[in-house]
């Protein structure tokens, strides 16, 4: 079987056909939008071969929100994935992806319309009134809309991938921003007395993330033995909080921890017992750092009640997973070996580790070689 291009206005259209098996008759099928003619030629080449092997399908005509809401999310959900990760699929279709491509035909999608959905996230208003949303977000949407779209074509209800050539946006690389030594010093002390005095420290100290801090429960706490397992976390997807565990079996590890960090633990924990006594309608269900009424912290809070001591204490300001960036550069300043810091901060390998750190501290560099200089050249 061999098929041809002709051109229509300003794009390429490939021309094919395939035997319906039913009738013995030949059917002509076509796909069209091109921009150029090696575009088309490259589509129709593969869709012949595929003809010719007896692989290719056509496409079925469901449009984007049918491909997302009634094929793709339930196949996802009964997948067994992270609760986390399924209520970030559906936040991307209800918010972005339905509203802005939902009635197109799903094998129709262009690049031009991913370019149509990025500009519209990055314009729109945050739940917060600020104008245009993170870069983050945008990955998000078109990244869960190209998993949609390779699923669909892997499964047959598309016959081929229409975003196999579309890359997702990549995300702004923020400078990473850490404290001295003496910086992080001054915050704790400033934070003494606070209700998550026992928070600051574990992130300052022991290179947690956010998520693990809200999510860590009474029971992965080990005063006797000084440990903390992280085993949970806890989210902010779409503004709800979700409870999950860690993505990758490196963020599932054990904290050791030290005198003083065993003696906040304590005290925060006779704290809240006498919270519970006080409070006839206790909520608690195990979690660390809760309210009054035993509920967990939002994940976010963390965040604004940090940036709130931050400013009271007058420091330069960082953001809470900063704190995180922070322990981990003053580990590596203070010769800790990678490989410890690794394990602490849950990283898959200590090359993350390096990659992350080690420029943040120059002098190991210049000292490391005025050593070995000194070594060989007396």
């Amino acid at each position: 079987m061999r098929g041809f291009i002709r051109p229509r206005g300003a794009t390429f259209t490939a021309y094919w056909s395939t035997t319906d098996p039913a009738t013995g008759k030949r059917v002509q099928h076509s796909k069209g939008g091109f921009k150029t003619q090696g575009s088309a030629k490259k589509h129709l080449n593969l869709v012949v071969g595929k003809v010719e092997e007896g692989a290719w399908r056509p496409d079925q005509p469901v449009t984007v929100a049918q491909l997302l809401v009634e094929h793709w999310l339930p196949a996802m959900r009964s997948r067994g994935l992270r609760p986390a990760t399924i209520t970030q699929y559906e936040g991307m279709a209800t918010w972005y992806l339905v509203p802005q491509l939902g009635g197109l035909k799903a094998a129709a999608l262009t690049p031009a319309d991913i370019d149509k959905l990025v500009q519209h996230i990055r314009t729109a208003p945050s739940s917060k009134g600020r104008q245009g949303l993170s870069p983050r977000t945008a990955q998000a949407a078109v990244a869960t809309l190209k998993a949609a779209t390779l699923w669909a074509a892997k499964t047959g209800l598309l016959g081929r991938d229409p975003l196999a050539a579309v890359d997702a946006p990549r995300r702004e690389q923020l400078p990473m921003k850490t404290w001295t030594a003496d910086e992080a010093r001054q915050f704790l002390a400033h934070a003494a007395g606070d209700p998550l005095e026992a928070a600051w420290a574990l992130f300052l100290t022991r290179p947690l993330r956010r998520g693990e801090v809200a999510g860590l429960r009474w029971d992965a706490v080990h005063l006797d033995e000084a440990t903390i397992e992280i085993t949970r976390t806890r989210l902010t997807v779409d503004g709800k909080a979700i409870e999950g565990t860690p993505k990758t079996a490196s963020g599932r590890r054990s904290i050791p921890l030290d005198a003083r960090l065993v003696s906040l633990l304590r005290a925060h924990e006779k704290a809240q017992k006498a919270a519970q006594l006080r409070c006839p309608d206790w909520q608690g269900e195990g979690h660390v750092f809760a309210d009054e009424w035993g509920r967990p912290w939002h994940p976010d809070y963390f965040g604004d009640r940090f940036r709130s001591l931050v400013e009271a204490a007058g420091l330069p300001r960082i953001r809470v997973h900063d704190t995180r960036h922070t322990a981990c550069s003053l580990m590596v300043q203070s010769g800790v070996p990678v490989k410890v810091v690794q394990e602490l901060a849950g990283h898959a390998s200590p090359a993350i580790t390096m990659a992350l750190y080690v420029h943040t501290v120059p002098s190991m560099g210049r000292q490391a070689g005025e050593e070995l200089t000194a070594r060989l050249l007396g």
